[in-house]
């Protein structure tokens, strides 16, 4: 039978402890201030009329007719009387059946609505809903390797040739690789056996979706939702927003999902010169520095009041001017590549050589040149400028 722990929490015969409801049944007792009543019977302390009654079999049959041999058998264990028989039809003057009283044997007390909850099997309910769910087997396979992870950790602890050094080394490395492997088993064990424990409850009516709690974890999952705070939620996570949602962990998963490619910034890349150091920018579309990368030191700024501008426009066409005089002084292409790349773009390099080489155009198309294919060729190194 079902048993009080405290408060209004109460175990089933299936082991699992719920939040009772007043004047709910459980396993067939009624939850009234504190006490579950005797099997079938409605709870002394009731509210309700007939309280201290037993409720007749006619009532029982009323939620579930399985729910009379299954009261009849808690009662015997409980060393109680049978439930009341159903009462026998009456025949109205016109020779009619009428319909069964409502009221217990008796008593003369009217019993409809004794049960305001079904009284249902709740060991056999709850069985089903475990074998449906494939947590046996899951469990089974974690069972596996936590038998062989074991058995490899006594391995390594029995070798008389390992140092401690090495033995904590091994260990660690295999624990490192145990967990990894089982995280996600654990996880999905978890967010199972959250939704098999909302099923139940819905079954049961021990999860009541209008209720005020229910609405306010309602309120707080859309509001983590939207914020993406739950972006990066754990198995553990989902399992708890489940249970205080009653929405699926699959659903769950498919909504966090959506949130992230919702949530996802939009990044663009910038340059930003602080007069010490060029750096590449990445700054999403909020204005947050996502990432800072330092590209080269900056350019110092000549006298006479010339603007950083103006000053890498003069530097590019003096550096121009020297490419172009040392393509003319027969320098090859690989070497005008490897001494101007650095100032000059390999396309700049190229189109010059192309315009003043006297050996005529390169043998190398510029995708080659990109890739550092270079034809053989003679041609001395750049003059010093």
């Amino acid at each position: 039978m079902a048993q009080v722990t405290q408060g209004n929490q109460i175990r089933l015969n299936s082991g699992q402890t719920i939040q009772a409801q007043e004047g709910g049944w459980y396993d067939g007792q009624q939850f009234f201030g504190g006490t579950l009543s005797q099997p079938g019977q409605i709870n002394t302390q009731s509210n309700q009329q007939g309280a201290g009654q037993a409720v007749s079999q006619e009532v029982i049959a009323q939620t579930n007719p399985a729910n009379v041999a299954y009261i009849e058998a808690q009662r015997k264990q409980a060393g109680l009387e049978p439930a009341p028989p159903p009462a026998m039809p009456t025949t109205t003057p016109s020779g009619a059946k009428s319909t069964p009283s409502t009221t217990t044997s008796g008593t003369g007390i009217d019993t409809a609505g004794a049960f305001n909850q079904p009284t249902i099997n709740l060991p056999q309910l709850y069985e089903q809903l475990y074998a449906s769910s494939g947590i046996r087997d899951i469990e089974s396979g974690l069972s596996a390797k936590t038998n062989a992870y074991n058995e490899q950790v006594a391995k390594i602890k029995d070798n008389p040739y390992l140092s401690e050094a090495t033995m904590t080394g091994r260990l660690s490395k295999l624990s490192d690789k145990f967990n990894a492997d089982t995280a996600n088993i654990r996880s999905d064990i978890a967010m199972r056996k959250a939704d098999l424990e909302t099923k139940l409850n819905l079954q049961t009516k021990q999860f009541d979706i209008n209720s005020q709690q229910a609405k306010l974890a309602w309120e707080q999952f859309n509001s983590l939702l939207s914020s993406g705070a739950l972006d990066n939620a754990s198995g553990d996570d989902i399992a708890q927003i489940t249970r205080a949602t009653g929405i699926s962990s699959s659903m769950i998963q498919s909504a966090i999902g959506v949130s992230k490619k919702k949530n996802a910034p939009q990044v663009s890349v910038s340059q930003f010169d602080d007069g010490t150091n060029v750096y590449a920018v990445a700054i999403d579309e909020n204005g947050n520095v996502v990432n800072k990368q330092i590209i080269g030191a900056s350019e110092p700024s000549k006298t006479g009041g010339a603007t950083k501008t103006e000053t890498k426009a003069q530097e590019k066409k003096q550096n121009t001017a020297n490419l172009t005089e040392s393509v003319k002084d027969k320098v090859s292409l690989k070497a005008l590549i490897e001494y101007y790349s650095s100032v000059l773009s390999i396309d700049d390099i190229y189109r010059i050589y192309n315009l003043y080489s006297p050996f005529g155009r390169a043998k190398e198309t510029l995708a080659q040149v990109k890739q550092g294919i270079f034809a053989s060729e003679k041609g001395g190194l750049p003059k010093k400028k």
